[in-house]
Formats: structure tokens, C-alpha cells, sequence
């Protein structure tokens, strides 16, 4: 990425959107793999190859947008609501799909690019129409919390035309398609947990069977001596010593060793049955395993990239990257010393901590999207997303050389971010390669959330974080990167620097007390979120 200042205010180039509908080529091979959306409906293929994705997928012109305009606001938001939630719902099943395509037919991540890119501008142009009913007194409009997600509702003004009722078919369905979605995967997990247990009681009935079931009672066609049983669970119980200690009514093993027949044979039975019923129950309540663990770092971790992004929102396929940061640091070997030590942070307090190369990259938004503006975002980061536009501010999704060069450091060695799939979707839908490079293993991901989860026992949980306190801002403050009566700055650099700060004294911390990485159940080696390439592999024995 290269540094860039306006000259006379106009654009510094046009942008070639060719490859928008060069995307559409790939078309046939999606149809080939995904048939349905995130929503369980059948995909219309001819239906997205229609959709005019240089120009504009809404249904509204420019002059539509304007207060005034002699076209219906709410027929022209209703159509353009319909076609997001139809549109999202396939760009939502595309990441799944991509990545269990292990046989290679989809050859590149260009489509869902695409629509995602459509998606923003369609997103904008919805915006501009919520804003043209506030002006025209059709509406008002809140932002309400709805379980998952934060929506605009709106509501009908006194002198209005317009009832509640007749609002109800442009009310924004986010909330209720994301909590929806949410549920199916829930019940889908329970599904799958009742059938795991299923399968292992299945198991110990047929190991019960073979070795003595409830029916048949324990072997006795061995001889006394014989050890034919050895290795069974029935084998003097010492197969299982766990069973022992949690259920009394299985005999321990000194009272068989000093008599085979203490038990009566209809006890134990009974006692063998319980005993497979006890573990297949333990086994089945048995915590499930901390999705984020796969991107804890490994004890041989040393030079990384940090990154953290700036958005105007939350949802990769709607919202524009405003700010980049990022940052190199050593977490073992030294800093390179050919490289200046001197960089000045938006706090002067911050330990300079061995980073190097530091970047600081400003992208603007569509003029549409900086019409409509975001409070929110300006109390958030001080960045006024309504002065982003402009050759100064080039939009990161048109912008082909910031993309490239972003994705040669994201696979020139691992990258960390706290909470990293943040950063993980949006480089999907807004970097060109790096779906394709991440699919196949030339991406490596760090995350310092779940090692503020995992590794830090300063973070107590309470009410409003039931895991604890993981955000940046309170692992940094735990970890001496952050003053306590500071706060996290939401600036791209600052906020890496301080991530890294924390990793680094963390890691050195954890080293010291034989801990996280050097514990029992670290890693070796770099450690991090990488995919593996199981294609086409064999089994030999």
C-alpha cells in the first residue's frame, strides 16, 4: 500500500470494474456445488447472473433518493430490502461452501466478492431511502438491540400517512434472519450431540454383548488363567478405574484380584450396564471444546504481523474498511536494527516494544454512504466517514494494489488480531486471493481473544461478561500495555500496537511459569488458526 494525498480534488483514477462481471463466469461452478441459500431455499442462479452488479443491483434511480421525489419511498425501500435479504443469504452460504470444496470445482472466491461489493452499494442506497422518509415525515427511525444484532426499526409519525402496520413489510429482517439462523445451528448441534451419544451407547451395548452383555452374562469360556480378556473393558474393570471411583457399585479391583467371584453374576450385570450407561452420560455432558483454541500460538512463535481494521459496520458484505493498522514485532529473536525505533503513536506513553515497519492506511466510503453518515462510528473512532470521499480517500474494495499488497503480508508470515475473524471476513469479501490463499494453507492466523480467555487468570468473569473480561482494551490493561485510566484508542495502529504489546509480555509471562504454549497441553511450533489440505488423501496401513 502506498501513501496517498489529493492533488486538485478529482478522482485519481477510475476504477476497472470489469472484473464485477468477469466474476459472473464462475457462476456454473457454484450451481454445481450449492444448490440452497443460508435459509434452506433453492438458489436462483439466472437470478443473480441478471443482477447488474457495476451499476447498481436497488431498484431506485439517484433522483429516487431525494426527499420529494415524486416516487413512492416505501415501494421503492420495500423492493430494495427484498433483494438484500435474497442476495445475503447466498452470500452467506458461499464462505461454507468454498471451504468444503475439497475436490477444487470452484476455482476462485471472486463471486462472492462481487455480490458483496454490490451488496455495499445496495446497503447505501437503502440508508438514503430510510433517510428520505424521515424527511418526508413518513417515518422515524430507532436503532434497536434484537438479541444477535442492532437494526433500524421505524415507526410511524402522528401526521403521517403511514400506520405501523402499513411499515411492517420495510422493517429491516436482519435480526430476524441472523436469530433464526442461530437457533437452526443450535438445533443442529444438539441433533448432532444426542446422536454422538446415541452412537456410544450404541458402542458399549455392543462391546457388552461381545464381552459379556446383560443377556449373556460375563465369558466363561476361557479357562481361569487364560488372559483372552485382557485390554477388555471387562478385564478385572482395569480397563476403566474411572468407573470405579464414580460409581460404588462396580467392584474395585483388589476385591476381584482377591476373589473373581465376589460379585454375584445378576449384580454384576446389572453394575456392568449401569456402569456403560455412567460413561456414555459423562462423555456425552463432557464440555465441548473452545472453538478458538485452533488460533493459540505455539511455543516456537517469533515474528508476526499485527492488524487491526476500522469499519463503518459490522457485517463484511454491507460495510467499508475505514482505517488500517498494522505493525511487525518480534516475540523471541530481536527487532531488525536497520529499521527506525522512533515512531510516535497517538500516546506517547505506549512501549515501543521492538514493532517495526508501522503503516497507517485512511480508505473513504461511497458519496452516498458518507451523505448518510454514521454518529456512531464518529464517537467510536473520531473518524467523520461524511469527509471521506475524494482522491485522498480511494475505497479499499476499488482499490487493487492495496489489496495485493495487504495480501502479500497477510501470507508472508502469521498475522494476529484480537478477535480475528473480524478481520478474517472482511479480508474474504474485500481482498482478491486471500479466500483462495487462506483455502489452501498459505494463511496463518493468531488470535489474542482466547488467550485472554485461556491463558489470563485475571480475567474474572461477572455479569456482563460471563467469560470474563476479554475485550482489547481490558487485556491490555492486565498485560502493562494499556494504562488503567486509559482506554483503547480504536485507531488501526494504535490498537495493533497495543494487541502486540500485550501478546509479547503475555508469552513472556506465560514462558516463565511454564504456562499456556510450555503448558501440558501447549503447542509446538508457530501454533494459529492454518488450513490443512486433506484432498484426495489416503489411508494405508
Amino acid at each position: 500500500m502506498t501513501d496517498r494525498t489529493a492533488d486538485d480534488g478529482a478522482p485519481a483514477h477510475t476504477p476497472d470494474l470489469a472484473w464485477l462481471n468477469a466474476a459472473k463466469e464462475t457462476i456454473p461452478q457454484w450451481a454445481y456445488i450449492m444448490l440452497r441459500d443460508a435459509d434452506d431455499h433453492d438458489i436462483d442462479w439466472d437470478w443473480v447472473r441478471s443482477l447488474d452488479l457495476v451499476h447498481g443491483i436497488g431498484v431506485a434511480e439517484p433522483a429516487d433518493l431525494e426527499p420529494g421525489a415524486a416516487s413512492s419511498a416505501h415501494d421503492l425501500l420495500k423492493a430494495d430490502l427484498a433483494i438484500r435479504d435474497r442476495l445475503e443469504a447466498i452470500i452467506a452460504k458461499m464462505s461454507m461452501t468454498f471451504m468444503r470444496d475439497f475436490d477444487r470445482h470452484i476455482k476462485t472466491y471472486e463471486l462472492p466478492r462481487a455480490l458483496a461489493y454490490a451488496d455495499r452499494r445496495l446497503t447505501d442506497q437503502i440508508d438514503l431511502l430510510r433517510d428520505r422518509g424521515v424527511a418526508e415525515g413518513l417515518w422515524t427511525v430507532t436503532d434497536e438491540d434484537r438479541e444477535r444484532v442492532t437494526v433500524p426499526v421505524l415507526h410511524a409519525t402522528e401526521a403521517g400517512p403511514l400506520t405501523d402496520d402499513d411499515l411492517a413489510d420495510v422493517q429491516d429482517r436482519t435480526a430476524e434472519i441472523v436469530n433464526a439462523r442461530a437457533e437452526k445451528r443450535k438445533a443442529d448441534r444438539e441433533k448432532r450431540d444426542a446422536s454422538r451419544h446415541e452412537r456410544q451407547m450404541a458402542l458399549f451395548e455392543a462391546d457388552e454383548k461381545h464381552y459379556g452383555s446383560v443377556e449373556a452374562g460375563p465369558d466363561e469360556s476361557a479357562p481361569a488363567d487364560s488372559s483372552s480378556d485382557a485390554g477388555s473393558p471387562d478385564y478385572l474393570i482395569e480397563g476403566q478405574p474411572v468407573i470405579n471411583d464414580d460409581n460404588p457399585a462396580v467392584p474395585d479391583v483388589e476385591q476381584l484380584h482377591a476373589n473373581e467371584t465376589a460379585v454375584p453374576e445378576m449384580r454384576y450385570e446389572k453394575s456392568r450396564h449401569a456402569a456403560a450407561e455412567h460413561v456414555a452420560a459423562r462423555a456425552a455432558a463432557a464440555p465441548k471444546d473452545y472453538w478458538r483454541e485452533v488460533y493459540l500460538p505455539g511455543r516456537d512463535v517469533d515474528n508476526v504481523m499485527g492488524i487491526d481494521l476500522e469499519t463503518n459496520g459490522t457485517e463484511p458484505y454491507r460495510a467499508y474498511i475505514i482505517d488500517v493498522g498494522f505493525e511487525y514485532m518480534n516475540m523471541k529473536s530481536p527487532r531488525p536494527t536497520q529499521l527506525p525505533g522512533d515512531y510516535r503513536y497517538d500516546k506517547d506513553y505506549y512501549e515501543s516494544g521492538d514493532a517495526y515497519d508501522q503503516h497507517r492506511f485512511s480508505f473513504g466510503v461511497t458519496p452516498e454512504a458518507a451523505r448518510h453518515g454514521n454518529a456512531f462510528i464518529i464517537q467510536l473512532t473520531g473518524i467523520d466517514i461524511s469527509q471521506r470521499t475524494g482522491a485522498e480517500f480511494p475505497l479499499f474494495d476499488e482499490d487493487p494494489a492495496a489489496q495485493a499488497d495487504l495480501l502479500h503480508r497477510l501470507t508472508s508470515q502469521p498475522f494476529v488480531a484480537h478477535m480475528a475473524t473480524f478481520e478474517h471476513s472482511f479480508f474474504m469479501l474485500n481482498v482478491a486471493g486471500y479466500a483462495e490463499a487462506y483455502r489452501n494453507g498459505h494463511v496463518t492466523i493468531i488470535d489474542t481473544l482466547p488467550m485472554s480467555r485461556l491463558w489470563d487468570e485475571g480475567s474474572i468473569p461477572c455479569e456482563g461478561h460471563p467469560d470474563g473480561d476479554n475485550t482489547l482494551d481490558a487485556y491490555a490493561k492486565r498485560q502493562g500495555a494499556l494504562h488503567e485510566d486509559d482506554a483503547e484508542r480504536h485507531l488501526g495502529l494504535e490498537d495493533t500496537h497495543i494487541m502486540l504489546l500485550a501478546m509479547k509480555h503475555h508469552l513472556t509471562q506465560l514462558k516463565a511459569e511454564a504456562r499456556g504454549p510450555w503448558g501440558p497441553g501447549g503447542k509446538a511450533g508457530v501454533g494459529g488458526k492454518r488450513i490443512v489440505n486433506y484432498r484426495r488423501r489416503s489411508w494405508r496401513r
